[in-house]
C-alpha cells in the first residue's frame, strides 16, 4: 500500500466540491461499496485454476467495488503457495499484474503454521516461525516485489483472544515487531497488518489492556479485526457484541497509533458448525453499520469462497444482493467494469 489508509469504505453521501459539474455530482452522491477489500484464503485446488479463471474472478472482485486483496498465506505449514515451476499456474503474480493495470492494492501474506497459538509455551518456537515467515518474505520480495500494487505485508498469525500470561504478551509483540521490521526493510517500509480473531471470552477491560500492551511498539501498522460473527456466531445481539469487542480495541489502536480496519466475515455455519455457506445480505448489513463508528476500512472473508458468482448458486445469489443493495442502487447499471470446503 503507498499510503498507511485506503479510503474509508462506508456507504455515506460523498460531500459535493464547489464547482462540480451535474456529472461529477452524480457520481460523487452514487453509493459507494461499504467493503472495498477481500482476503484470499490459498488451497490447493485453488493453484490449478488459469489466467483466465483468475481474471474472470477479479473482474467481479472489482464490479462490486474491491480494490484491495489481502493474500492470506504463502505458505501453509508445508504446502508453498509459490510455484517452484515457472510454467505452473502462478495466482499472486496474476492478482499482482492485474492489480497493476487496475490501480488496485495487494498484500502478501508469509507463512502460517496451523494450531499456532498453542505452541507458545515453547520458548523457541516464535524464533523458529520468525525463520520461516522471513525466508517465504524474502522470496516473495524477490519474485513479486517489482510490481506497484504489492503495497503491504499481511502476517497471517491470528491472535485468538486468550487471557495470555505476561510472558506471553512480551513474546508475541517481539515477534510482531521483528518481523514487521523485517518486512519492512526488504521493501522500502511497506506497511504491516495482522487480522487477531475475536472470541469474546474475556473482559472488555482485559481485552482492552491486552491490545494496547501488544501492539504499543510492535511496528504494526494496520490491525484487521475479524468480526467473528460467521465462525463463532454472536446470535441475536450481534450489534451489541460487535460494538463492544470493537470499541476496546479501537481505543487500545488509538492508543498505539495503529489504523483499525473491520474483517467481516460474510459466511454462516451450514447443515454443521463445521460447513460454512454465504451469509444473508440482511445480517452483513447490520455487521457494516455496527463496525462503521470503530473503522476506517472494511475487508471481507472471503469474496472468492462465499461470494464469487463463478462458485454456486447460493455465492452468486449474495453476489447480486450486494450489487443491488451496495453498489448499483441509484445507478442505471453496475459500478465498475464489466465481470469478463471451506476455509478458516
Amino acid at each position: 500500500m503507498i499510503t498507511r489508509r485506503l479510503f474509508i469504505g462506508t456507504a455515506v453521501l460523498a460531500v459535493l466540491a464547489c464547482g462540480a459539474t451535474r456529472v461529477e455530482a452524480r457520481e460523487r452522491a452514487a453509493p459507494r461499496p461499504p467493503i472495498t477489500g477481500t482476503f484470499i484464503q490459498y488451497q490447493d485446488w485453488m493453484m490449478k485454476l488459469d489466467e483466465a479463471a483468475w481474471r474472470r474472478e477479479l473482474d467481479a472482485m472489482r464490479r462490486a467495488g474491491i480494490s484491495v486483496v489481502i493474500v492470506q498465506w504463502l505458505q501453509l505449514d508445508n504446502a508453498s503457495f509459490i510455484p517452484r515451476d515457472e510454467r505452473a499456474p502462478d495466482p499472486t503474480r496474476v492478482i499482482l499484474e492485474y492489480a497493476d493495470t487496475h490501480d488496485m492494492r495487494v498484500y502478501v501474506g508469509l507463512s502460517y503454521a496451523d494450531f499456532w497459538w498453542k505452541r507458545l509455551r515453547d520458548e523457541q518456537y516464535l524464533y523458529r516461525a520468525f525463520d520461516r515467515s522471513a525466508h517465504v518474505a524474502r522470496e516473495a520480495w524477490k519474485r513479486y516485489g517489482r510490481h506497484r500494487s504489492f503495497s503491504g505485508w499481511y502476517l497471517p498469525q491470528e491472535i485468538k483472544e486468550a487471557n495470555y500470561p505476561p510472558q506471553y504478551i512480551i513474546r508475541l509483540h517481539d515477534f510482531l515487531k521483528r518481523l514487521g521490521d523485517y518486512c519492512r526493510s526488504l521493501s522500502g517500509g511497506k506497511p504491516v497488518a495482522i487480522a487477531p480473531a475475536m472470541l469474546g471470552l474475556n473482559s472488555l477491560d482485559q481485552i482492552q489492556r491486552e491490545y494496547t500492551a501488544l501492539l504499543l511498539g510492535s511496528g504494526v501498522d494496520i490491525l484487521i479485526l475479524q468480526d467473528g460473527i460467521g465462525a463463532r456466531d454472536w446470535g441475536p445481539d450481534l450489534e451489541n457484541q460487535i460494538a463492544q469487542h470493537f470499541s476496546v480495541v479501537h481505543n487500545a489502536c488509538r492508543t498505539a497509533g495503529v489504523a483499525m480496519w473491520s474483517d467481516v466475515e460474510i459466511f454462516r455455519h451450514g447443515a454443521t458448525p463445521a460447513v460454512s455457506v454465504p451469509a444473508p445480505i440482511a445480517r452483513i448489513r447490520k455487521q457494516i453499520a455496527a463496525e462503521a463508528p470503530f473503522v476506517t476500512s472494511f475487508v471481507m472473508f472471503d469474496f472468492f469462497h462465499y461470494m464469487s458468482p463463478y462458485r454456486g448458486e447460493a455465492q452468486k445469489r449474495l453476489y447480486d444482493d450486494y450489487l443491488r443493495e451496495f453498489v448499483t442502487a441509484g445507478e442505471t447499471g453496475p459500478h465498475g467494469p464489466p465481470a469478463g470446503g471451506g476455509p478458516r
